[in-house]
Order: structure tokens, then sequence, then C-alpha cells
């Protein structure tokens, strides 16, 4: 079985220095220092791929990404990002594929930087991660983006990102257990899934999809809370839109979706039945989880068809990606 994970991250050295000396945002990796080799050395990823049975994997930066910092440095160092992260592709052509880093908060630039990578660098999208400075995409200012992945009928991957202190103040702080469990809370055991699950009900809803149909999106950790609730938004969506087709026909129509790691049956069976095999990818989120054995052995010993395995191990991906 052929398989390609496509929620797999890299990070530069050079974007570590400029993240930890300019970024107002908290770092997003307490674990730094020790993922740094797995994050910075493709021959390390190479060879834990050999040892655990992947083939290919899509890499993107997600972690500390250049889209949190200062508008004056966000698109140089997404750019030299992309640039590094080509270089680093170059090396190893059958083993990955890269989505392009995007400076969100500078739209117009985000636009330009997606066109160059994916036309130039043969990057295959691009990827936002979270809220933009607590604004979320289907602000117009953000349209640029959306066009111009559009006229290049390319993926934007959809990634979590670290939520405002204003956000986490109203939502998960409390007396009743301690910072650091509020700060799990509001981030990768809750928040920043809830959070971006929003970011695609506020896409739909605002009519992103309906008006840019050639967008596709990629939305990991099992669809960020959206598929369990498709029925259930159907149901409101004509109290709160006008839309021609309804949230669900937008949803099962341009977006993807991976487990991230989360490799847990239930989870799968729903997100199964309400996507279908076709709109479901493979990912382990490496290397902040580091499943091993366990991202090929999962899939194997799933309850799903030849068909339905195939296309979830490597078949969607080639389709979504251009792989």
């Amino acid at each position: 079985m052929k398989l390609i994970t496509v929620e797999e991250h890299y990070d530069t050295d050079q974007n570590i220095e400029a993240f930890n000396q300019h970024s107002a945002v908290a770092n997003n990796n307490p674990f730094q220092d020790q993922l740094r080799p797995a994050l910075v050395d493709f021959a390390t990823k190479v060879t834990y791929m050999d040892q655990h049975g992947i083939d290919m994997q899509v890499i993107s930066d997600a972690g500390n990404s250049p889209q949190v910092l200062p508008d004056q440095y966000a698109a140089s160092g997404a750019h030299a990002q992309n640039e590094t992260l080509a270089e680093n592709i170059s090396h190893y052509p059958d083993r990955f594929a890269g989505l392009a880093t995007l400076p969100a908060n500078t739209p117009e630039r985000a636009a330009e930087e997606l066109t160059y990578a994916v036309t130039k660098l043969g990057m295959k999208g691009g990827i936002i991660s979270g809220s933009v400075n607590g604004q979320f995409l289907d602000d117009p200012r953000f349209e640029p983006i959306f066009a111009a992945a559009d006229q290049l009928k390319t993926t934007l991957y959809l990634h979590p990102g670290v939520i405002t202190d204003e956000q986490k103040a109203v939502l998960y702080d409390s007396k009743a257990y301690s910072q650091m469990g509020a700060t799990m809370m509001a981030g990768a055991m809750w928040g920043w899934h809830m959070e971006q699950g929003i970011q695609i009900m506020r896409l739909i809803t605002a009519g992103i999809l309906e008006k840019y149909p050639h967008v596709k999106i990629a939305s990991g950790h099992w669809g960020e809370f959206v598929p369990m609730f498709l029925e259930r938004i159907d149901g409101f969506s004509r109290l709160v839109s006008t839309l021609p087709l309804k949230f669900s026909d937008y949803y099962k129509r341009q977006v993807y979706i991976s487990p991230s790691g989360m490799f847990t049956a239930p989870q799968m069976q729903l997100a199964l039945t309400e996507m279908g095999a076709d709109h479901i990818m493979w990912s382990e989120d490496y290397p902040y989880v580091q499943a091993k054995d366990q991202v090929r052995q999962f899939l194997a010993q799933a309850d799903l068809t030849a068909a339905q395995r195939e296309a979830i191990a490597h078949g969607t991906a080639e389709t979504v990606f251009g792989l």
C-alpha cells in the first residue's frame, strides 16, 4: 500500500531566529529544541519515513509561522521559508511535496507569494495557520488569497493557529485549574480546533466557496469538528444564508479532511460516512506527533474496503495536490 501523509511539518533555523526575535505571539512549540532535527533536517525525515513505511510527505510550516510576524517581516519571512522548502524538496523529489507559507496578514503579498510558489517553485498549494491577528478569513480584505487560489485551481490548507489572548481569557482561563491547563485547553486539546472549525464555517456561510468553486480546502484533525455537525448546520443555514446550495454541499464539494495523527476508529467512521473516501487523506502531523508504525498499521487494519483504503492512503492526496 502506497502511503502519502499530508499534514507534516518543517522549519528553518532562520525562521526560528526571526520568530523568537520579532513575534508577539507566544512560541507555539515548547519542544522546539528537542524537535529541531526532525523539523529542519530533511535527511532525518527520510530516515523516519523509511523506518515506518511512509512513501511521501506533503510538507508545510505550521508551527511558528512567519504569518504571525509583524507585517514588515511576514512577507520576506514567508518567501524565505518557501525558497528553502523548495531547495530541500529538490534533493528528495519523490519523497516530498510542499505547501507555501503565506503571509496572510498582508493579503495582496500572500496572493503574490502563492502564485509564485505554485508556478515557479512547484508548490502544491498554500497553508494558513489560524485566524490572522484574531480576524477570520471571510473578511473581504483576504479575498485576494482565495481569488489567486481559485485561478490556480490549487489547495489551501487551513491549519489551526494560536488563538488570541482575549479569546483564551474568556473561553478557557479558570480559577478551577492551572494556567498550563488553560493553555492546553485553548490549544491542541480543544481551542485551536474549534477556532479552525469556525473558520471554515464562516468561509462557506460568507459565500467564499460559492464565489471561488475551484479552491480546494484541506482540513486536518478529522475536519476540526465540522463533519459531526453538518446536518445541524444545514438545518439552520437557510436562516443565515441565501446561497443556492446547502452548507454541506459546499463542504463535501471542496473540503478534504485528514486525521493529523488522531488515529481513532469512531471519528474515522463518522468522517467516512459524511465525506466518503474520495474526500479523506492520511496524515500524521509529524514531527509534533510521531506515531511511528501506527501511521501505517492503523490504516491497514481499519474497517475499509480495498478501494477506500487505497483512496485514503494515497489516491485522494494525489488528486487534491496533483501528485
